[in-house]
């Protein structure tokens, strides 16, 4: 299943070319028959309170993780949360303003995707 999610995600970032947030992917999913929804979360890295992304299957999970880091096929990029609001869902937290900060609280830092290689220069 994590392949097929993995193919479904680069299908919609190949037709829309930029900004494709985790609500519209998850929307896409839905539309197709994917269960999408689970236990697992993306966080930073940083600080396991500011969450990129949470309720994902963990097939889910994993097919954002390897796209990301292994494949080198889709960068994640702030967006603003009103992206959010038009693809019609938002996390129940507050938005982390600053990702410098160690937020004691939970908080959501709104991305969106695109394709490329996260680790190439200029990226």
């Amino acid at each position: 299943m994590k392949e097929r999610i993995k193919e479904i995600i680069i299908e919609l970032l190949t037709l829309r070319n930029d900004k494709v947030s985790f609500a519209e992917i998850e929307r896409t999913l839905e539309r197709k028959g994917i269960r999408y929804q689970g236990d697992y979360g993306i966080h930073m890295p940083s600080n396991k309170n500011v969450k990129l992304w949470v309720g994902m299957s963990e097939d889910f999970c994993k097919a954002i993780l390897e796209l990301m880091f292994d494949d080198r096929a889709i960068i994640p990029r702030n967006a603003p949360s009103t992206l959010y609001i038009f693809d019609g869902k938002i996390p129940d937290y507050p938005v982390a303003e600053n990702l410098y900060h160690m937020y004691e609280t939970e908080r959501w830092f709104p991305i969106a995707f695109s394709l490329g290689n996260f680790y190439e220069k200029g990226n």
